[in-house]
């Protein structure tokens, strides 16, 4: 169940434009389509309402005058408390475990990958994998470069960023999944 100070929130707000926050709506597109066009006729001041499923994030904005922060903070906590998913539960009771896994894109990417790897693995009699050759690949034609042009090239930036945060995942993997269960457990990130 979310707690209801998280059924509507108060990022920022500017005399034309509200951004607000419901954790109750992530990953629910139809539910957001439905909010944001109750919150459009509800209010004639909320002249543009945009939506984002995939955060939660609900804007309003207006061309003149001034937005009611509060005012349509508390009508988006109680079209929130009111709306249900396509079961007919109520948004603020399923929590973020009932969010939908990976996509079919991502499942289907993942399963491509485990069948190359698994292939390889037999077509070397389990002595090595593509975990395994893929860093041995990287590493040998980084040498080859090195041979060939004679010189040691700096790593680029954007490697340099890439392997601190592969390094610090690999080598403080239990406070990394202990810190995902954590945000978890308070509803994700802000």
């Amino acid at each position: 169940m979310i707690p209801s100070e998280q059924w509507s929130e108060l990022v920022h707000s500017l005399p034309r434009r509200v951004r607000l926050r419901s954790r109750a709506i992530v990953g629910n597109r139809d539910a957001c389509v439905r909010l944001a066009e109750k919150l459009a006729m509800m209010d004639p001041s909320c002249e543009r309402v945009e939506v984002r499923p995939w955060t939660g994030s609900v804007i309003v904005e207006r061309e003149e005058g001034t937005l009611d922060a509060e005012a349509v903070r508390e009508m988006l906590e109680r079209l929130v408390a009111e709306e249900r998913d396509e079961q007919g539960r109520k948004l603020t009771d399923i929590g973020h475990d009932a969010l939908p896994g990976p996509t079919r894109v991502a499942k289907a990417v993942a399963h491509a990958f485990a069948e190359i790897n698994s292939d390889v693995r037999s077509a070397l009699d389990h002595r090595a994998d593509l975990g395994t050759l893929m860093p041995v690949l990287f590493f040998s034609l980084g040498l080859v470069e090195i041979g060939v042009s004679r010189k040691l090239p700096a790593p680029a930036w954007f490697n340099l960023v890439w392997w601190s945060i592969r390094s610090f995942m690999t080598f403080n993997a239990g406070a990394v999944e202990q810190e995902g269960k954590a945000v978890a457990a308070d509803g994700g990130l802000d």
